[in-house]
């Protein structure tokens, strides 16, 4: 062995193990290292080892002082645990430190090797509980009496540890079942994992974030503020409705479809998600609600819709500016979480979306309903505080507090709540089922993001932080990450293209749309966005012939499914609308009826912007006057109304349709049974000569309308 010089190494402390040998404490040439003897003598150089786990340190090479072996490793901030100040550690840190200890010797054991020797002075963690243990030299072939020694040892250790070094001290029987198992004398190399996964439940049973405690004052006084907004009843209404709907049999999936087929928005969001490329797959585009959740399952369209749902409503209230750069923020955390989720070992994508998206609930209520409250954190922040302790001093409780518990208020499935809640400071340990796996990424996400909007700080140290302390629960790379950012950049913009130009425009919108992690590195190459099937939520100019005729085609066969089974005449007769209202690209598709043979022809429900402003103002008397409506119905004529200004039509648009200042082009498609005038399907564009339609897209339109009139004969009572 090729002995240092020992003037090179300057001692700061020496541990004296129970086996009799030492580990030195030393620095040299400014690094930080730990000295371990050795009973052997060691080779020149580390051998290079098989079974290396990121918890067992590496030995750097040979060490000979005062005539003694050491092998030496990289200390760095790492402390032994013989020196750490272990009482005043929570004990859910010290069953974290132990579960930390076990990892390594499973994969050890795994690979058919030990560690040997196991000590508070051969076990190493640094201020943030993360471990590191010495022995990678001394590492032995396993046989069943150095497993018999080497679980004596764990159990000692982890013993020691959680007693905070008082192992006389009574154990909770939860954790004393599992650190008798590791003396047991009949364990075999699977104590350590049965060990592992004791310890762990423990910490998921005590660590469970409180939902109900939190904020309960807090909680009490943002629901009674939001009680007496005028929008909130009907946001808790229609969340209510769609979690509601909690069994996948065919009255539930009509209701939810129905409750999700009356917001347009909501509809035309949730379609182009069905519609990315994580779906294409199914085969073609998805035109209709019904046939989304057929495709993906009942609870996967329920909870996106809720999410969803959520967004909308928040974004559009009236105080915008400070709501839009919340709700940018919080879809652009879905967003990172959903593009992420296949790097991290997350097979439910869209519901990585709606967990990241709800990690910043709490946030988006209290800047919606808590608007003064709001700005004095802000102002708290601004002036060096904590985001969590800015909002608990505000408050009276953090925002995770307000999120959690309201969404649990409002009845979100079991699995959705697990995921919106904050990892604890310190290590990500692994995670043992799917819905841990999920809370980790979407946390993550939660903190990269917030770290994004963050000014002044090194990103590239900041990430690489992060990464590090997710390292062992996602094991993400660098590399995947960047990528993924961009990605979800990408599709960031083209969401808030479709919002107008208003929408990311506050300071923490552009800071994400225009994020890096590291700064120093030449701007990445625009990455297009993935290949999707065709989004049928609106009519793109190049869409062409054949693109309406797909969306057309699909939805008649939607409806006619449905007509085969149970269905609702209106849940139907919205499908019909939204197959008009999409594959056509009309800006309002409307259904006029009548209440009875004596009554004005009204405006029930539709698609469109604003149509709710549209509804009560649609309505025609057909039984006088001249009009086109009239002339529809009682001929029984389809009719395509190019420019409600041209000559020979302006004399017959009644004054109450040009007062709505809808469209200059519309069709009107009469619905008559039995020569009963029982009402109109109505679609328009705003611009003249905008609505061109082809003989078999009208024949498809046909097809649509005499759907509609099957349905009503089948259901006549119930238009």
């Amino acid at each position: 062995m090729s002995p240092a010089a020992e003037p090179e190494y300057q001692i700061v402390a020496t541990l004296h193990c129970p086996d009799g040998l030492s580990v030195l404490l030393a620095s040299r040439d400014g690094a930080a290292l730990a000295l371990v003897e050795s009973a052997a003598e060691l080779p020149d150089a580390p051998p290079r080892s098989a079974f290396r786990h990121p918890l067992l340190l590496a030995w750097q090479g040979p060490v000979r002082l005062d005539g003694k072996d050491y092998a030496a490793y990289r200390q760095d901030t790492l402390q032994p645990l013989r020196l750490k100040a272990l009482p005043a550690l929570p004990l859910a840190e010290r069953i974290g430190l132990a579960c930390d200890i076990l990892e390594p010797l499973i994969h050890l054991h795994a690979s058919g090797k030990c560690l040997g020797r196991l000590y508070p002075e051969t076990v190493l963690s640094d201020i943030h509980q993360r471990v590191a243990l010495l022995g990678e030299h001394a590492c032995q072939a396993l046989s069943p009496e150095r497993l018999r020694q080497e679980l004596l040892q764990a159990e000692q250790l982890l013993r020691w540890l959680i007693s905070a070094g008082a192992p006389e001290r009574e154990c909770d029987p939860e954790l004393e079942q599992w650190l008798a198992a590791l003396r047991d004398p009949a364990a075999d190399a699977g104590a350590c994992r049965r060990a592992l996964a004791g310890l762990q439940d423990w910490l998921a049973r005590h660590q469970r974030f409180n939902r109900q405690e939190g904020g309960r004052a807090a909680l009490d006084h943002l629901l009674q503020r939001m009680r007496h907004a005028p929008d909130f009843p009907a946001l808790s209404q229609a969340i209510a409705a769609i979690n509601k709907s909690n069994n996948a049999d065919s009255e539930r999936l009509q209701a939810l479809s129905s409750a999700i087929l009356k917001d347009v928005s909501l509809t035309n969001k949730l379609l182009k998600v069905v519609n990315s490329a994580n779906f294409s797959q199914y085969g073609g585009a998805v035109s209709t609600i019904s046939r989304a959740i057929v495709i993906l399952g009942f609870d996967t369209i329920r909870n996106l819709a809720l999410s969803l749902l959520l967004f909308e409503h928040l974004h559009n209230r009236a105080h915008a500016d400070e709501i839009r750069d919340v709700a940018v923020k919080t879809l652009f955390t879905g967003l990172l979480a959903r593009s992420l989720a296949p790097a991290c070992g997350v097979r439910e994508a869209e519901e990585a979306l709606i967990c990241g998206m709800l990690q910043n609930l709490g946030e988006l209520l209290c800047v919606n309903y808590f608007r003064d409250e709001y700005r004095q954190i802000q102002a708290l922040i601004a002036a060096g505080a904590g985001v969590d302790q800015a909002a608990h001093q505000t408050l009276g409780a953090h925002y995770a507090d307000l999120g959690a518990a309201t969404a649990a208020l409002w009845r979100f499935p079991e699995r959705i709540l697990t995921g919106m809640e904050p990892m604890p400071a310190g290590a990500v340990r692994q995670p043992q089922t799917g819905e841990m796996r999920m809370k980790a990424l979407s946390s993550l996400c939660r903190e990269l993001v917030c770290q994004l909007t963050q000014s002044g700080i090194d990103q590239a140290d900041a990430s690489r932080k992060l990464l590090q302390r997710y390292s062992r629960a996602l094991a993400l790379e660098w590399a995947p990450l960047e990528r993924e950012l961009a990605q979800a950049q990408t599709l960031l913009s083209a969401y808030l293209a479709e919002l107008g130009p208003e929408a990311g425009q506050g300071p923490r919108s552009q800071a994400l749309r225009l994020a890096r992690l590291d700064k120093s590195a030449p701007p990445p190459a625009a990455s297009a966005p993935r290949p999707s099937a065709p989004d049928p939520t609106r009519l793109q100019a190049t869409a062409g012939s054949a693109g309406r005729i797909a969306v057309l085609s699909a939805g008649v066969q939607d409806i006619t499914n449905t007509l085969l089974g149970d269905y609702k005449l209106n849940d139907l007769l919205r499908i019909i609308l939204e197959t008009m209202y999409r594959g056509l690209g009309f800006d309002h598709a409307l259904i006029c009826a009548r209440s009875g043979s004596d009554l004005p022809l009204q405006a029930r429900f539709g698609f469109g912007e604003k149509v709710e402003l549209l509804l009560p103002a649609l309505r025609a008397d057909i039984d006088s006057g001249d009009s086109l409506f009239r002339k529809a119905l009682e001929r029984n004529a389809d009719m395509l109304i190019d420019d409600i200004d041209a000559p020979a039509i302006a004399q017959h648009i009644p004054a109450w349709y040009r007062q709505m200042g809808a469209a200059h082009t519309f069709v009107l498609l009469p619905l008559t049974l039995d020569k009963r005038k029982l009402g109109i399907l109505y679609g328009d564009r705003r611009q003249a000569g905008s609505l061109a339609i082809a003989p078999e897209q009208l024949s498809l339109l046909k097809t649509l309308r005499n759907q509609a009139l099957l349905a009503i004969r089948q259901q006549p009572a119930k238009l």
